[in-house]
Order: structure tokens, then C-alpha cells, then sequence
């Protein structure tokens, strides 16, 4: 009883509750078009939530840049996960039109030249398919940082304003399990990251490879970190911060 009783003290201090409230504050002060309180009416999940209990969405952006203030999303790439299992049939890859002219060093890290994008979606589409996509969805990406702020850039938010969605970051949970396992200084790089674990290699810097490969690498991550018992978001959570 008395565990109990400390358990649930210390979950009201948890990133997953503290962000709830945002969300409800944002909410209740704000007048959000249609499509942005849509996404915002989504609830968050609670720290206790099994992981085979929520849609997850495997997301990541190839970039012009990592300042979203300047740099812009180049493309996208989009697979589904339902713990255990992820989807490839519901892979998706987009170019954007952004308008901004490419970088010579970014197009040979990232393979997309003008004439690529100039046959991309038009950037005014992307937002309203991110919200569709991405609304009462957990988001799994590595290094989710640049996800994060490139979305919050792109849906035109107010800086004091939180995205409504939980992400889960790759590369932070390896950073977790390094330290805990005494590695000093890991090379956190996605590719570096699969090796190590025996992963197969996919195309670096693409947008749907980098996706299909994040989702195959969370997948072996949470067997780690949990093994045979229920996966649940609190820890991964903060793992990811």
C-alpha cells in the first residue's frame, strides 16, 4: 500500500503528466484553427501506458540545415509501428517544394538535388498531412529533437507552446543504455548504432530508409530494456529526455 501510495506521487511529477497539462492549458487559452485543435484534443498518454497499447508513427526529416528558423524540410519519411510489429506497408516518402535552394554539402549528404524538390508536395500540404498523420500518435525518431523543431516551426506554433505528442528518441535511449553499461563516449549515429547491433545497412540519409531503420532499431531497444515483461512508455520517456 504504502509503495502504491509513493508510485503515484512520484508520477505526478512525470514528463508524460507535466505535459498533459500543457496540453489541456494550450487548449483551454488558445484559439487553434480546425486542423490545429484536431491535434491538439488528443489526450497524452499516461506514464503506465503499455506500449502495445498505443499507434506509434516512425518519422524522420532530411533538412537544408538543423536551424528550423532558417533551414527547411527537404523530405519525409513515415512508417507505422504497433508494438511488436512494424508496418512497412504503410511506409511513406514525400519531397517537399520548399523553395529554398539546396546546399551543395547537404545535397551530396542527403542525395536530393532542385530538380528532386521542384516535383515535391507543395510545402503548404505538409502541414495539414503531419497533423492527419501525427495527431494522438507517439513519434519515434532518432535525434527527435530535429523533428521536433522542425514540426513546431512548420505548424506555425508560438514558441511557448508544446507540440501535443510524445516523442521517443532513438538515440537518447542509446545514450541511456551506454551509460548504464559503462561505454564511454558511444558513436550514437544511427548506421554506427545498427552495426553494433548486427542490424542490417540501409541507405544513409534518406528519409524512408532512416525511418524503416529507426523503427527496426526502438523495436531491439525496448526487447533490451524490458525483455519479457510489458513495455511501458514512462521509462522510455524519460530515457529520451
Amino acid at each position: 500500500m504504502k509503495q502504491n501510495f509513493w508510485q503515484a506521487w512520484l508520477t505526478r511529477f512525470h514528463p508524460l503528466v507535466s505535459a498533459e497539462k500543457k496540453r489541456r492549458y494550450a487548449l483551454a487559452k488558445n484559439h487553434f484553427d480546425p486542423q490545429l485543435k484536431t491535434f491538439f484534443d488528443h489526450k497524452l498518454p499516461h506514464p503506465e501506458t503499455r506500449l502495445k497499447d498505443v499507434e506509434c508513427v516512425v518519422l524522420d526529416f532530411e533538412t537544408s540545415g538543423l536551424d528550423a528558423s532558417m533551414d527547411a524540410i527537404l523530405s519525409v519519411g513515415m512508417v507505422s509501428l504497433k508494438f511488436p510489429v512494424l508496418s512497412l506497408s504503410t511506409a511513406q516518402h514525400y519531397y517537399v517544394d520548399t523553395g529554398h535552394s539546396v546546399v551543395p554539402d547537404t545535397a551530396i549528404i542527403n542525395h536530393i538535388v532542385p530538380e528532386t524538390l521542384n516535383r515535391g508536395m507543395a510545402v503548404v500540404k505538409l502541414g495539414p498531412l503531419l497533423l492527419q498523420a501525427l495527431a494522438g500518435k507517439v513519434v519515434i525518431a532518432h535525434g527527435a529533437w530535429i523533428e521536433r523543431q522542425f514540426l513546431h516551426t512548420l505548424l506555425d506554433l508560438p514558441e511557448h507552446i508544446e507540440l501535443p505528442l510524445v516523442f521517443l528518441d532513438t538515440l537518447a535511449i542509446e545514450r541511456s543504455m551506454s551509460v548504464s553499461s559503462g561505454m564511454v563516449k558511444p558513436d550514437l549515429r544511427l548506421t554506427s548504432i545498427r552495426e553494433n547491433r548486427g542490424l542490417p545497412p540501409y541507405l544513409a540519409h534518406n528519409a524512408f530508409a532512416d525511418a524503416v531503420a529507426t523503427g527496426e532499431l526502438f523495436l531491439a531497444q525496448v526487447t533490451d530494456i524490458f525483455g519479457l515483461q510489458n513495455a511501458r512508455l514512462g521509462p522510455l520517456v524519460k530515457r529520451s529526455r
